[in-house]
């Protein structure tokens, strides 16, 4: 990992966009406990050893940041024997760091904690967003109860929010994740060999992300022209379109691309491996709807813009009726905001990074699809990780 990408700096996030989102939703106090969340707020800080699982004993592992709107009162609650880490971490923008008393349920004891803190700033009785969809049962029954004239309601979407707008820092992150996985895509299919099985051709995939010095998260792999995409016994053979979706994690950042292509020497139009080479004419119509589309994409664009300019793209090409569009926001979660629909009246903003979909599904040929991710600029946008996007020919 380059030296520049190891720690976030501190305070990743513009406070006056959190006081303007608490007072919009009516939140007196945010108390974050996801992984992601918690590394955000506190400027990069989890502890290590439950990097990549919470679970432990009966519990699981749970941290807490607590932010009002003044953030000289934010909190950070972790385990008692934390203090070393934190402070080998150096960076910890947040003074008033407190230890759950040890026993059986960390969950619990983090949350009657963090409620002591709340009382202590007079917030007993006040709106209080929590992570409704992540954070679990007890803790929350710890919350009820600790502070029973508190209302609680959910701060996902405003946390959300919060991260929608990327600094330079998160994007050189997301850069490097998207650059890395294409790389690993590229290398499984130009190595994957001759009658490789989707199976085998996945766990290429991970194996590249991995070498790379990132997490692997997941690799849909589909050989046409089935339309199923878990990795399994099918093969690659010639005449038949692969499909490689796939994703890494690097630092909490995640990438999210697909590309496709074909075994053996190049197919002429009308021999048998004919299959292979309609799909390629769909990926890079695929392709040419995702260059077009970036032409248009600015501050400024409505996302519902973006919405029906990709699917009047492909529904213009000879195989629409099989289209299918789809963009997202992207970041330490994949499909948080900005969200995409054709409704939507919001503006895209310089710092929002969308994923963006073109493909087919086609009953004859398979699921053609290609998949890549752009960075809004103040010039129009800027891919991440333009990497091996054009059709690959291996072992031809």
């Amino acid at each position: 990992m380059p030296a520049n990408l190891e720690v976030l700096p501190v305070i990743p996030f513009e406070p006056a966009r959190l006081e303007r989102l608490m007072a919009e939703a009516g939140m007196d106090a945010v108390l974050a406990t996801t992984r992601h969340n918690v590394r955000y707020l506190t400027g990069g800080y989890y502890n290590h050893f439950f990097a990549r699982t919470a679970r432990q004993a009966a519990t699981q592992y749970m941290a807490m940041v607590g932010v009002t709107r003044d953030l000289r009162t934010a909190f950070h609650v972790a385990g008692r024997g934390e203090t070393a880490d934190i402070d080998r971490f150096g960076q910890l923008w947040i003074d008033d760091r407190l230890a759950a008393q040890p026993g059986q349920a960390m969950t619990v004891n983090v949350a009657r904690t963090g409620a002591a803190a709340l009382r202590r700033r007079g917030l007993q009785g006040a709106t209080i967003g929590v992570e409704l969809p992540f954070l679990p049962a007890d803790a929350f029954m710890a919350l009820r109860q600790e502070l029973p004239a508190a209302t609680l309601v959910d701060a996902s979407g405003l946390l959300g929010e919060l991260r929608a707008i990327k600094r330079s820092e998160e994007l050189d992150r997301l850069r490097a994740v998207h650059l890395l996985t294409a790389e690993a895509i590229q290398s499984a299919m130009t190595n994957g060999g001759a009658g490789a099985t989707t199976r085998e051709l996945a766990a290429a995939v991970a194996r590249g992300i991995g070498a790379r010095d990132a997490a692997f998260l997941y690799c849909l792999a589909n050989v046409g022209p089935s339309l199923v995409r878990t990795p399994g016994d099918e093969r690659w053979v010639s005449g038949r379109p692969l499909h490689l979706d796939a994703g890494g994690e690097l630092g909490d950042y995640v990438s999210d691309i697909c590309r496709m292509g074909s075994f053996g020497p190049e197919a002429p139009a009308g021999s048998p491996a004919e299959t292979s080479a309609e799909a390629r004419a769909m990926y890079e119509a695929c392709l040419e709807a995702q260059d077009r589309l970036r032409s248009e994409i600015a501050a400024g664009l409505t996302c519902g813009d973006v919405q029906r300019l990709g699917e009047e793209l492909l529904r213009a090409t000879r195989w629409g009726e099989h289209s299918r569009f789809v963009a997202h926001g992207l970041g330490m979660v994949s499909h948080e905001p900005p969200d995409v629909d054709a409704a939507s009246t919001r503006p895209l903003e310089i710092g929002m990074v969308l994923s963006l979909e073109t493909e087919f599904k086609h009953a004859d040929i398979g699921h053609v699809k290609f998949e890549d991710s752009v960075a809004v600029t103040a010039s129009g946008c800027v891919g991440l990780g333009d990497h091996a996007r054009d059709w690959c020919l291996a072992g031809a």
